[in-house]
């Protein structure tokens, strides 16, 4: 009799662990299969992630994605001249005013053709941001002209130095072949731009519109500029709407707004204006320099 109760007893307490058992195998077999359902839709959104990347990368860019590219690229560069300029300008306007190293000055002013210490300041003070970017988008289409792409000439500046690194324009001016400049960075080629602007005498005008106030109006600027394209007034006035329509001044260091007629077609007339320039340059793949180029270098 007592044998047959441990023997009870015994059977009980395996019944028992063989169901902790079973439960443990089911807990383990229920967490295997969570997990396996875990890593199949981890591994089915890792599929759409890439599938998705693909498709955007098949798609050509919208307009909107092409300028936000073209900003993103050119403003740290466009940044760092901007400040290099301005530091320069102070630097050398505490010489002027301390009457130190005259010889530099005298130098200075053989460099950017200027007669005087005024006219050497005007020179130094570096234009806005705002127009840099507003004539960097407009000379290249938004970085998809030929000149931007081989020679990170992205302001359509001519060369007419035959030791300097140069391409060949596609077309030419009657039996004249068009050289512009190459540039090995995009940084060169916006260093190059201001010194271009601050030394030939057809942006005298500008310079000295720029030269009284610290922070000028970059609306009243390009109407000075009139003489960098052969659109002549045309030319300002289309770098006004470039400016105002893709909000270009919040780059600056004084916000100003664009003074216009109140006429309910100007910013529809200024997107239609912005996005032509990509769609021609898309269409055409190049982009040819401006005529009078040659007149102001």
């Amino acid at each position: 009799m007592k044998k047959d109760k441990t023997l009870s007893n015994n059977n009980v307490k395996n019944s028992f662990f063989s169901y902790l058992v079973g439960c443990f195998v089911l807990v383990l077999l229920f967490l295997v299969i969570v997990k396996q359902n875990e890593l199949s839709i981890k591994l089915k959104e890792e599929q759409l992630a890439q599938i998705e990347k693909q498709e955007k990368e098949k798609r050509p860019l919208t307009i909107l994605e092409k300028k936000q590219m073209f900003v993103k690229m050119i403003i740290k560069p466009l940044r760092e001249v901007y400040d290099e300029e301005f530091a320069e300008y102070n630097r050398v306007s505490d010489l002027i005013n301390s009457h130190e190293n005259e010889e530099e000055i005298a130098a200075l002013k053989v460099k950017y053709k200027a007669k005087n210490n005024e006219a050497l300041l005007m020179a130094l003070k570096p234009h806005p941001k705002s127009i840099a970017l507003a004539q960097a988008a407009m000379e290249s289409a938004w970085g998809e002209s030929r000149f931007f792409k081989e020679a990170n000439n992205i302001f359509g500046v001519w060369s007419f130095n035959k030791k300097e690194p140069r391409i060949a324009a596609g077309s030419q001016r009657g039996d004249k072949t068009i050289w512009l400049k190459k540039y090995d960075t995009l940084k060169d080629a916006i260093k190059d731009y201001y010194f271009l602007l601050s030394r030939s005498g057809a942006f005298r005008d500008f310079r000295v519109l720029n030269y009284k106030k610290e922070h000028q109006n970059p609306y009243l600027l390009v109407k000075k500029l009139h003489r960098y394209s052969e659109k002549k007034e045309l030319y300002g006035k289309e770098l006004s709407s470039m400016i105002s329509y893709n909000k270009f001044v919040k780059y600056d260091e004084v916000h100003y707004k664009r003074f216009i007629p109140k006429d309910k077609n100007t910013q529809k007339q200024d997107k239609i204006l912005d996005e032509a320039m990509i769609k021609k340059e898309s269409a055409s793949k190049k982009k040819e320099p401006q005529d009078n180029m040659e007149k102001i270098l």
